[in-house]
Formats: structure tokens, sequence, C-alpha cells
């Protein structure tokens, strides 16, 4: 008796995914079968990109997406400013002051192609070009920028970490800055790296004799970056990133110190020299994307959803740009996005919340736009980039899924698109809630996702819905 009530359920539970073939179903139910046990809210939701719907398990159920957030946030942003888009910032001389005006570029980051010493050396050139040997001054014009760095609904112990860097008008390196800590002599020698500007450090990293309990860190105090804790005599050296506490008083800092390496002093007796167009720096948006997709980036994503709402809906806040992803979004799907509550761009914060048929109808309709190749190739390849490098390893599946990971505590997410080997490719979306204080749990879901998917990858017939 008790066997076949067993038997009855797991019939209905493989119904409730819609039949796709025998093993397919079987394989994606005994994955969420487990899950569920495990403590695990789930819910599977996957579609031919032909329209046909192949499983679907809770599929207008709300769930916290975590990461997962960023495919909204991608596909609304290149929805809305195309995948041509380049970041501006302006510079001009007014009354011989020196005046920047944002563009919110997110693309200043060391040792890459548009590091701030790149777009620093076009305007010192840009200076010397008219003559320019002194400036009254450095004023930033955060224009439609406005409003807190951060969203409110952010961790607020976790503020200092580099995945809670603030965004802005003007920011560099990510919202962080960077140091090198090298054992030697008595204490770890620290030295900022990144951005390049001179930033007094002060405190004292002891070294430990021991790796036991070394632990230590570092915090922007805002004139300098003070440094604590113990470190292991016998490490190698390490890089440690940091939010800083204010982004726009680090960029004026850096051009200060450049536009005095390239000769153009600060003086207020310099000449009141006016030039409205001195200099202007783009950067492109497909570097942020791939950050934002391939790295989940937090600050990327919430940084271009910002430079979204300043373009499309003249409001650069944080706010002002949620709702603009919204309204992007509405947009590239036909209609209202049903199932969408979105409070930052990142996913970071647990007050966002998405269906799994929500954003299964994102990457399809993704899927259907000029900028297709750019999203899905930004998005980390099974066993082989970002953040699913290490991720099926030895599946059969590998090197042909390209997903958005997620997780915060107490939500785990996988999301993406297969392409299976007869070239047909399915877009899926595995969202997983639980209880925040389990610990250890996200290893266990993070296998079944990829069983889900393994799953999806036997093509067979499609049931009904």
């Amino acid at each position: 008796m008790g066997g076949t009530g067993c038997g009855r359920r797991a019939a209905a539970f493989v119904c409730s995914l819609l039949a796709v073939g025998a093993l397919r179903a079987q394989g994606v139910a005994e994955a969420v079968r487990a899950a569920e046990a495990l403590g695990a809210t789930t819910g599977v939701a996957a579609m031919e990109l032909d329209g046909t719907w192949r499983c679907r398990h809770r599929p207008d159920a709300a769930f916290v997406p975590a990461s997962n957030m960023k495919l909204v946030t991608a596909a609304a942003v290149l929805h809305g400013l195309g995948r041509d888009y380049q970041f501006h910032t302006r510079f001009e001389l007014r009354a011989g002051r020196l005046g920047a005006i944002a563009g919110g570029d997110p693309n200043w980051i060391a040792d890459t192609a548009t590091a701030p010493e790149v777009m620093c050396r076009g305007l010192v050139a840009a200076l010397q070009r008219r003559g320019v040997t002194a400036i009254r001054g450095v004023v930033l014009d955060q224009g439609r920028f406005t409003g807190p760095g951060r969203p409110p609904t952010w961790p607020q112990d976790q503020l200092d970490t580099y995945y809670c860097a603030p965004t802005g008008g003007f920011v560099l390196q990510q919202g962080t800055f960077v140091l090198r800590l090298c054992p030697r002599g008595g204490a770890a020698e620290a030295t900022l790296i990144a951005p390049f500007v001179r930033m007094p450090i002060e405190g004292t990293i002891a070294l430990s004799s021991t790796a036991k309990n070394a632990v230590y860190g570092a915090v922007d105090r805002g004139d300098h970056v003070h440094v604590q804790g113990r470190m292991w005599q016998r490490a190698d050296p390490a890089e440690i990133r940091i939010a800083v506490r204010d982004p726009a008083a680090w960029f004026e800092r850096v051009l200060v110190e450049a536009v005095a390496a390239g000769g153009v002093t600060v003086r207020a007796d310099a000449d009141a020299i006016d030039a409205p167009d001195l200099y202007e720096y783009r950067t492109p948006l497909a570097a942020s994307v791939q950050r934002m997709l391939e790295d989940s980036s937090n600050f990327d994503a919430e940084q271009c959803a910002r430079v979204l709402g300043a373009e499309r809906g003249g409001d650069g806040s944080i706010d002002g740009g949620v709702a603009t992803v919204g309204r992007a979004l509405a947009d590239l799907l036909g209609g209202p996005p049903r199932g969408l509550v979105q409070v930052d761009g990142s996913g970071l914060s647990r007050g966002n919340s998405v269906t799994p048929e929500l954003l299964v109808r994102v990457l399809r309709a993704v899927a259907a736009t000029p900028e297709s190749d750019l999203y899905f190739g930004a998005l980390p390849l099974a066993a082989r980039t970002g953040t699913l490098a290490e991720r099926f390893a030895r599946s059969p599946v590998a090197g042909r899924v390209r997903a958005k990971t997620g997780w915060i505590r107490g939500a785990s997410s996988l999301s993406g698109v297969l392409t299976r080997r007869d070239g047909s490719r399915c877009a899926f979306a595995i969202l997983m809630n639980y209880d925040p204080a389990a610990n250890g749990l996200n290893k266990q879901l993070k296998e079944l996702q990829e069983r889900i998917v393994e799953a999806l990858d036997a093509r067979g017939d499609a049931g009904g819905g």
C-alpha cells in the first residue's frame, strides 16, 4: 500500500514537470525531489528557443534569484542602450577650472585597455595642445548620477567588501582599491597598486609564526588607508580588494596628480580659460556586460543600471536605474514583466524576486535580438570560463552550456542556455530558495542543478503546455 502511494506521488511529480520524454522527465523530477528533500523549494522552467515548453515546476512561483538577477539587468541594458553604446566622460575648462562631466563609466580598471592612466594621458595631452600650464582647480559634475552609491537593502555589515562597492558618476577600479601585502621584516609591507594615486597607508599588519588565526584587512578612512591584523610570516605576497569610501574623492585625487605629472599645476591665479570641448573619453558597454555576466560583477550590474536610467530615464540614481530597467524589459518582452520585483541590478538584495518562467522568457527574447551574441557570449561556459570554470567538469554537457550562477544565503540558482549536439538550443531557469541559516547546502544544490541541465540534454518528444 505504501509503495503504491509513493509510486502515485512520483508519477504526479513527473507530470507536474510536463512529460518531455520519460528519461528526461524522470531525471529532472528526481533532481527536484532531491533538492526539496534538502529543504530547498525549487522552481524549474525550460523552453526550446523555438517556443516549445520542455518542463515547468513552480514556474510562476516567486524566488529570490541572487545573481540570476543580472540576466534581467544585462538584457534590459543591452536592449535599452544598444550593443554599440559607449560610456562618455567629458572634460572642459570653465574660467580656468577643470570640469569633469560624469558619464558613469565603469571601465576605468588597472591593467586593461581602458585603465585610468589612458584617460588621464588623453586629458593631459588635450591641455598641452591648448598651451594650458595651470588650472584653478578641479570640479566634478555628477549630473544625473544622484543619491547614494549603494542600495539600502544591501547587507550593512559588508559594505567594505569588494562585492558591495559603491557606484556613482565617477568610479575607478570598480569602486575598490587594491593593496599588495608582502611579509617583510617584522610586519607586512602594504603597497597601493590601484588606482594609481598617492594615498597614505597607516596602521600595521603584524607577522605571525603560524598560519592559524592569521587575519588581516584594510579600510578607506577618507584621507588614508588603514591596515590591521596578522599575516603568516611565510605566506606568499597577497592582493586584497576593498571598497572605497567615496569614489568621487579618489577620482579627483587621480585627476589632480595626473595633470600635475603632465606639467599642469593647480594654483588660484591660473588664467581664467574657457574651453567647453576640451576632451571626451569613451569606452565600450560590451566590456562591462562581459564582467557583469562572466565574473558576476555586482558593481557592473549596478553601474550599468544607473547609466541606463541616466540615458533613457533622465535619472541615474539607484531607484531611477531600477525603474528604467523595468521599462526596457517590458519593451523587450512586449508587455509587463510579470513576476518581477526588482530593488537592485545585481541580485545581492533579498528583496528581489523573479519567477522561473520570466527568466526563460527573457533569455528567449534576447536570443531574437541583435545583442544575442554579445549577451550569450558573455555568459560563463560550462567547465571553461568565469563562474562555471569549475562546474560541469566531467559532465557530458561541458562546453555546451552558457549560464549565470547565483548564490546568496538562502538562494541558489542557475539559468542560461543549453546547446545540444544536434544544434538545438534550450533556455532554462533553475531557482532554489531555502532557510538562510542552513550551512553547506549550496554544494549539493549546485550538483542537482547540473543534473537537471544534463537531463535536458536529451531532446525527446515534448509533452503538452
